[in-house]
């Protein structure tokens, strides 16, 4: 998986300058977003806990309810040449599993097992962009930090979040945009920049 990221990352690097002629360079060099990513690794890991805890009873607990809100993100990045933005921000995510209790027949007994998983990530960015126009771009971002889990236990973890490709619209000041990626953020991750 490590060699699967660094040759995207080389390939995003060593791409990205040969477009700078087709590159919009003028405008704004702030980026303040806010973005909604589902689909992410603490969900995907508390799907799998509730299944895997099914399987390991052997069908004497089984996930009733799995919640989750997504991934709120909220960053900033700086423009530091044509192609290149730099910067880091925060994101935040709650997921809920409750297991419930079956007896020797598969009735559910009464003491269901609730687990909250509570994750608070700030990361920094690095964001390429591949087509740069007045009104749209197209592009891919590598983000990575620290996750905080807070739940019946407090960790820290590494994160990640790997952004394959991106497209945003709007005007000089003002974009919506959409990305599928893999990670912390989600696979698909939708939001508002306002660039200034």
């Amino acid at each position: 998986m490590k060699r699967i990221i660094a040759v995207l990352i080389g390939v995003m690097l060593l791409g990205a300058p040969q477009l700078r002629s087709q590159q919009y360079n003028e405008g704004p060099v702030n980026d303040i977003n806010i973005s909604y990513g589902y689909f992410t690794v603490t969900q995907f890991a508390t799907v799998l806990g509730g299944v895997l805890g099914a399987a390991f009873t052997l069908g004497h607990a089984a996930p009733t309810d799995i919640l989750s809100t997504g991934s709120l993100q909220l960053e900033y990045l700086h423009k530091t040449n044509s192609w290149l933005w730099l910067g880091g921000g925060v994101s935040g995510e709650i997921d809920t599993l409750v297991m419930e209790g079956r007896d020797s027949d598969g009735n559910p007994t009464d003491n269901p097992t609730k687990s909250n998983i509570n994750t608070l990530n700030a990361f920094a960015t690095a964001k390429a962009n591949w087509l740069r126009r007045e009104k749209l771009a197209l592009y891919s971002r590598l983000s990575a930090g620290v996750l905080t889990a807070i739940g019946e236990e407090t960790s820290l973890a590494p994160s990640v979040q790997l952004g394959l490709i991106g497209f945003e619209a709007g005007n000089l000041n003002s974009r919506g945009f959409i990305e599928l990626g893999i990670g912390m953020h989600g696979v698909i991750s939708c939001g508002f920049r306002h660039l200034f």
